[in-house]
C-alpha cells in the first residue's frame, strides 16, 4: 500500500506566523501614524507660509490694505500669547479669519475681518486670491489635529500689538463665533515655528 504525505502548514506554524505579523503590526502602525501626523503638520505649515506671504505682499503693495490691516479698533480683542523661542509674553491682535474645515461655522469661507476697520484689507485679499462667499469648498484646508485630539478648523491672521510688523498665522477652534487662536504655525520671528498648543 502506498503512503501519502500530506503537505501544508501545521497549526503551530500558522500561529507562529500570525504572532510575528501581529508583533510587526504593533511596531509599525504607531510609527506610520506618527509620519501621517507629521505630514499633515508640514502641510499646514506650508499653507500658513503661503497665507503669510500673500498678506505681507498685500500690506506692502497696497496702502489702503495696510492701513486697514493695522487699524486697531478701540476695545479690540487681544490674546495673551507666549513666544515659543524667547518665552516672552505678548498680545496678539487678530485682523482676519478664514474657515479651514467644514467643522467651522461656515461664516468665513472668505477672509472675514475681525472688526469693520479691517474690511478693506479682507476685500483686497479676497479679490487678489479669488475667494468668493458663494464658494462651496474650503479654500485652504487645515489637516492637523491638536495634541488633545481636537480638530483645528479656522485660520487666523494677526500681528503682535507691541511689534505690528510681526505678522503671524494661527489656527484654532472657530466652531462658535470668532473662536480662539490656539497654535501659531508661521511668524516672521523664526519663519516656521514648531508651535505649541496654547
Amino acid at each position: 500500500m502506498k503512503k501519502y504525505k500530506v503537505k501544508g502548514f501545521t497549526l503551530i506554524e500558522l500561529i507562529v506566523v500570525i504572532a510575528i505579523i501581529g508583533v510587526l503590526a504593533a511596531i509599525l502602525v504607531p510609527t506610520m501614524l506618527g509620519y501621517v501626523k507629521k505630514s499633515k503638520r508640514a502641510s499646514d505649515v506650508a499653507s500658513a507660509r503661503v497665507i503669510h506671504t500673500d498678506s505681507i505682499d498685500l500690506i506692502l503693495e497696497n496702502e489702503e490694505a495696510n492701513d486697514s490691516f493695522y487699524n486697531l479698533p478701540s476695545g479690540a480683542t487681544t490674546y495673551q500669547k507666549t513666544d515659543a523661542i524667547s518665552g516672552a509674553n505678548y498680545d496678539l491682535v487678530l485682523a482676519a479669519y478664514l474657515d479651514g474645515t467644514s467643522q467651522a461655522d461656515g461664516s468665513a469661507k472668505i477672509w472675514t475681518p475681525i472688526d469693520a476697520n479691517q474690511q478693506e484689507f479682507c476685500d483686497v485679499m479676497n479679490s487678489r486670491l479669488g475667494y468668493k462667499a458663494s464658494d462651496s469648498k474650503i479654500k485652504i484646508k487645515i489637516k492637523y489635529t491638536s495634541s488633545g485630539g481636537e480638530r483645528y478648523n479656522r485660520w487666523y491672521l494677526g500681528y503682535r500689538k507691541d511689534t505690528p510688523s510681526l505678522v503671524e498665522v494661527w489656527v484654532g477652534d472657530g466652531s462658535s463665533g470668532l473662536g480662539t487662536p490656539q497654535l501659531c504655525l508661521y511668524t516672521q520671528v523664526n519663519k516656521s515655528m514648531t508651535g505649541t498648543d496654547d
